[in-house]
């Protein structure tokens, strides 16, 4: 390309031939002024050349370092790729345009168990139907498509996007989600609404029942209006537990929920526990004892103390001979804590339910004691956070015993 200082040089070389080929129009000076334009056009050529093949080095060098930079990005970007193929918690499949499986992370093998199936065509999805019938839509139709599969009684969130490469469809990007947990959550939300519903639906049906009693019988004799009275306190008060049962439980539910650890006597919040119920043990001519064990936990003293309290009652309330017992002390790595009663015990087809919500083991008899039905679950609840567990040992008719172990984690400094 000719810049403009060339033009210019050219033109001034132009115009001195034909001035000197007007003013003297001889051969000599016609063939000098040819030979000049001649030795100038060569000249120029050759620099041109030398320029030209200059600029195209520069442009190829530049060329070579933009091609060597993105084909770097390119590897770097392929290598995020497949390490984030690896280390997502969702499975990941890539099928090419030519229906054949071009990638497939780990997590998606272990979803499915399908072997290796990379290089195969995606009618190796076959053995899933509604995996299959999903995706050979969405590679059919070339679009977007989403929905909820089950498959060997697990939920997977199917998403179906395809890609293209300007107009040109370039295949379909599988990415399965797991969502049995949120299934599995929402399946107990919902059987906890209806049994909340449900428990709190009978109280407050006494509570009106007697209530319109009273209002219609206005010449009621005092001792039966009093023992009506009586009644609807009593409800009330069942009211009253199983609702601020419930807050606990939904603070305890909730993710961002943190326990209150401090250096905590075992014994004397046992023996606390103790002192408070004599009066409830002492009603129902019942024994309570405890042989204690002190150690040093960092446990939520008023969460721990509430598990104790509510086993405690637990065994008082299914227990009419006898009493209850309360034994601690060290068993390996664990503090051990035992509270025996010698109440009715619990069938044995019975005791994988006793910590559930809402689980009574007599129905009659725990309604007529005011509790909520959610003690246990509170208390396992609790346990767990503590890094726990509770069992539970039980022969109908012959007692139960409740056995929590506590890690003998460090003090807090």
């Amino acid at each position: 390309m000719h810049t403009p200082k060339v033009y210019v040089a050219t033109i001034l070389v132009y115009v001195m031939a034909t001035v000197l080929t007007i003013l003297n129009l001889s051969v000599v000076t016609v063939i000098f002024a040819m030979l000049v334009l001649l030795i100038y056009h060569l000249v120029l050529h050759a620099t041109q050349k030398v320029e030209n093949e200059h600029r195209q080095k520069e442009e190829r060098k530049a060329l070579l370092y933009q091609l060597d930079k993105t084909q770097k990005q390119t590897h770097e970007a392929a290598g995020r790729f497949l390490t984030l193929l690896e280390v997502i918690d969702s499975g990941l499949l890539f099928i090419d345009e030519n229906e054949l499986i071009k990638e497939a992370n780990e997590t998606f093998n272990r979803f499915f168990s399908l072997g290796s199936i990379i290089g195969e065509t995606y009618e190796t999805l076959k053995p899933i139907k509604s995996l299959y019938r999903v995706v050979h839509d969405a590679f059919l139709k070339e679009t977007k498509l989403r929905q909820q599969i089950v498959i060997d009684q697990q939920s997977y969130d199917a998403n179906i996007s395809p890609v293209f490469e300007g107009k040109w469809f370039r295949g379909c990007l599988v990415v399965i989600h797991d969502i049995t947990p949120i299934k599995t959550a929402e399946m107990f939300q919902k059987q906890f609404t209806a049994d909340v519903s449900h428990e709190l639906k009978t109280p407050l049906s006494a509570v009106k029942g007697i209530s319109e009693i009273l209002m219609r019988e206005t010449n009621m004799d005092a001792a039966q209006r009093q023992d009506f009275i009586n009644m609807i306190y009593h409800e009330t008060n069942r009211l009253e537990a199983i609702l601020s049962d419930l807050l606990i439980i939904s603070k305890m539910d909730r993710l961002d929920y943190e326990l209150k650890r401090e250096n905590t006597s075992m014994k004397a919040l046992i023996d606390e526990s103790v002192t408070l119920l004599e009066p409830a043990a002492t009603e129902k001519q019942l024994t309570l004892t405890a042989d204690v064990r002190d150690v040093m936990l960092a446990v939520d003293p008023v969460k721990m103390r509430q598990v104790i309290i509510n086993l405690i009652k637990n065994g008082l309330s299914y227990t009419d001979t006898g009493g209850v017992t309360i034994r601690a002390h060290k068993q390996g790595s664990m503090y051990r804590i035992l509270v025996t009663d010698t109440g009715i015990g619990i069938p044995k087809d019975e005791q994988a339910k006793v910590f559930k919500r809402f689980y009574r083991v007599d129905e009659a008899r725990s309604r007529a004691s005011g509790g909520s039905g959610l003690g246990l679950s509170i208390i396992k609840n609790v346990v767990q956070k503590h890094g726990g567990t509770i069992a539970l040992e039980s022969r109908e008719g012959d007692g139960s015993t409740f056995i929590v172990d506590l890690p003998l984690i460090p003090e807090i400094d």
